[in-house]
């Protein structure tokens, strides 16, 4: 459905534009591209790795206790059932698995919420980093387009449904995508 809306509005634009006698620039872009290759996209996706790595670090930790506790409680509870130990040792020993028990759920409790509410923190983080980026890139491919009078800029790395691109050709001139980057990356240390 949106492959074909896109390729009316293109139809449209490409009959219209002579009928005004505006003349019709069309450029054409590799977002994903210049995505991966932004400086600022490798600097947001250290900075989360270090933050996922926080994450799975600590969660590890919280795996750990909640086996050992699960592994103290099978002991108590084995040893509870122990015949040749005393009434008195087997009850205490049942006890303390009972105890155990319970300190094992609210671990395992405790790793869930941890899960939930930092998963749910990271993936926000994450979209909003990445909504920034495209942003940058968008603004950056809006002020290319005005400066080199484009009238329309096109994405070549989409998918349509049938999972190939909506442009099908293009001549290399139209690609602005490297122009965008360096543009992009020029504040970037290192010179890029």
């Amino acid at each position: 459905m949106k492959t074909r809306i896109g390729c009316m509005l293109l139809a449209a634009l490409a009959v219209a534009a002579p009928m005004s006698g505006a003349e019709l620039k069309i450029a054409v872009i590799d977002m994903d591209h210049a995505f991966q290759n932004y400086y600022r996209t490798k600097i947001v996706d250290a900075k989360l790795k270090e933050q996922k790595d926080v994450y799975t670090s600590y969660l590890n930790q919280l795996n750990e206790s909640a086996k050992k506790l699960h592994q103290r409680f099978l002991e108590l509870r084995d040893e509870s059932q122990n015949i040749a130990l005393s009434e008195t040792v087997r009850e205490s020993n049942r006890l303390e698995a009972q105890k155990k028990y319970t300190e094992y759920q609210a671990k395992r409790l405790e790793m869930e919420q941890y899960v939930k509410e930092r998963g749910k923190q990271l993936n926000e983080l994450e979209n909003k980093q990445r909504e920034e980026i495209v942003k940058d890139i968008s603004e950056e491919v809006k002020r290319r387009a005005a400066l080199d009078g484009y009238t329309l800029v096109l994405d070549r790395s989409g998918r349509t449904t049938n999972n190939i691109s909506p442009v099908i050709y293009f001549q290399n001139s139209l690609d602005i995508t490297e122009t965008v980057l360096r543009d992009l990356n020029r504040g970037a240390s290192g010179g890029k």
